[in-house]
């Protein structure tokens, strides 16, 4: 067995491409948290042992489906596994082939057995965001994390002097009211315009304000040193109004997404769980605006038929390819020429019409698009607007069709 923490790359596909008869896929969501490992553990094992019945009932041979057997008992005993799991397990289990990808983005439970492994979901992983900062901001204390697609969100190692918390960021002993007119801070001075002091809601809004812009310039400094072309989204965790206050300081090209809620109670896995569900919002919904800009847009360089995407993806014509993971299509794609012959009942089928057993043809599409140097983004169909997606995939075409 070959354990993969890191994300699946170019070669790892073409290892899991073409036949392996039979092959067993299985998908399941998983948690980091040790008291969630057991049914983690169950549930891998009720769909091994269901794909191991269906192989059986193929009247595959003996050795066969022993051999599927003992690669189920030692991924199920694989204590280096069940250790360190993250959010999602993609297995795939065929004889002489044994591939464990422990993933950090959530994937659906599902389990497959065919000729060829069901590629759709793992192709998630690599084509959407698996990064994000995130900032846990209230009165009392802040903190910045940063979650990868190998490890969980762990709290980085910034210096707060002078913005700790609110009071230390606006220069007041705990509890302190600040007077009208207080312009401590600046330059060591400290002034007092009157004798009327700042009270209630529009005086601590005030103090908010000035918090959340010296919290939020130290961010910024500390953000683009780590990441410079600022790629990476953020994620801000606060209760109103100290959320928008912050929000409204932090307007520059970085994505900064605001999450309402009381940060105080908050520990490193339920940080971690928040920034994964939250970033996976965050790739809906730009897949979603980019193919609502595409399709209205150029039409021209819009493609939907999986035929033509095929021959433009051959001739590295495709920018861009989205298709729907959930759906399947089965066939056999020429990677060359482009060409594609469909399975039996229009692609619903196992096998071609000459007999030979078919896969796939959605992963085989996307994996000749991201070889031809295009980038290829996977959707849950259900999860986008209808008048912007329909079919199984999309293709941005590099130049518009003649």
């Amino acid at each position: 067995m070959t354990l993969h923490y890191e994300l699946p790359t170019t070669a790892d596909f073409a290892a899991l491409a073409g036949p392996h008869q039979p092959a067993i896929t299985i998908y399941a969501s998983t948690s980091p948290v040790v008291s969630e490992r057991e049914r983690a553990e169950v549930a891998v094992k009720s769909a091994f042992d269901d794909a191991i019945e269906q192989v059986r009932s193929t009247d595959a041979p003996g050795p066969v489906v022993e051999e599927l057997r003992s690669a189920r008992d030692g991924i199920l005993t694989e204590q280096r596994l069940w250790g360190r799991l993250s959010r999602s397990l993609a297995i795939f289990v065929a004889p002489g082939f044994n591939e464990v990808f422990v993933l950090p983005n959530r994937l659906d439970d599902a389990v497959h057995v065919g000729s060829h492994f069901t590629l759709g979901q793992l192709l998630r992983a690599p084509s959407q965001d698996q990064e994000a900062y995130a900032i846990t901001l209230s009165a009392n204390e802040w903190a910045l994390w940063h979650a990868t697609a190998t490890d969980r969100a762990a709290q980085l190692d910034v210096d707060q002097s002078g913005t700790a918390n609110l009071d230390e960021a606006t220069n007041r002993e705990p509890g302190e009211e600040r007077p009208r007119g207080y312009n401590r801070g600046i330059g060591g001075v400290a002034s007092q315009g009157g004798a009327s002091r700042l009270m209630g809601g529009e005086g601590r809004k005030t103090l908010l304000d000035l918090y959340a812009k010296r919290v939020g310039d130290v961010v910024r400094r500390e953000l683009l040193q780590r990441d410079p072309e600022e790629r990476v989204p953020l994620f801000a965790f606060a209760a109103e109004p100290l959320l928008s206050l912050f929000l409204e300081r932090s307007k520059n090209s970085r994505r900064v997404v605001g999450v309402s809620g009381a940060p105080d109670r908050l520990g490193a896995s339920g940080i971690d769980d928040a920034v994964r569900q939250h970033l996976a919002k965050l790739n809906i919904s730009e897949a979603e605006r980019d193919l609502r800009g595409l399709v209205n847009g150029a039409a021209g360089r819009v493609e939907r038929d999986l035929a033509a995407i095929a021959r433009e993806a051959a001739d590295g014509a495709v920018e861009t390819l989205w298709f729907d993971f959930t759906t399947s299509v089965n066939g056999m794609l020429d990677r060359e020429s482009g060409a594609i012959e469909f399975a039996t009942g229009n692609g619903s089928g196992e096998h071609l019409a000459d007999g030979t057993l078919a896969g796939d043809l959605l992963p085989q599409l996307a994996l000749l698009v991201i070889a031809k140097g295009g980038k290829v983004v996977t959707v849950r169909g259900d999860d986008l607007d209808a008048s912007v997606w329909s079919g199984p995939a999309m293709a941005e075409l590099r130049f518009a069709l003649a």
